[in-house]
């Protein structure tokens, strides 16, 4: 069964920040823009999955990951509400929502945390979100 939920009740929408504190050329934590990898980092800025959304220039491929990681500010970064959907789920769910039909600003595509926040999606239970996680994830690549 599906219900209806804002992406606020499924995701904290969060900010990335500016590297030049963290960036080192011998670290682990990758440095995430909305082009990859642009360096790496002494420290992450999250460390659970989460989906990345472009917040301005390519707002339309998102990006999945499990690692620890940091994003710059042109990236957001998700932390999900695993009670109500499954982070590879929601990143599913990202790819196939067609984000740049929302985009703000003429010369670089935007996204705003209040368009985002007010979106409605309609979401599986967690039984059937495991069942098409299990069913698709290793027909489909991630990020990280």
């Amino acid at each position: 069964m599906k219900h209806i939920f804002k992406f606020k009740q499924l995701a904290q929408l969060c900010y990335g920040k500016n590297q030049r504190a963290v960036e080192i050329k011998d670290g682990n934590i990758p440095i995430l823009g909305t082009g990859g990898v642009m360096g790496f980092a002494s420290r992450p800025l999250y460390d659970k999955p989460s989906v990345l959304i472009g917040r301005k220039g390519t707002i339309d491929k998102p990006q999945f990951v499990t690692v620890p990681f940091w994003t710059i500010d042109t990236l957001f970064f998700t932390k999900i509400n695993e009670e109500v959907v499954l982070p590879r789920y929601f990143y599913y769910l990202m790819c196939t929502a067609n984000l740049s039909k929302y985009a703000e600003g003429a010369a670089v595509p935007s996204l705003t945390t209040k368009t985002l926040n007010e979106l409605d999606y309609f979401i599986d239970d967690l039984d059937t979100q495991h069942h098409i996680v299990d069913t698709t994830s290793s027909h489909r690549q991630e990020s990280f």
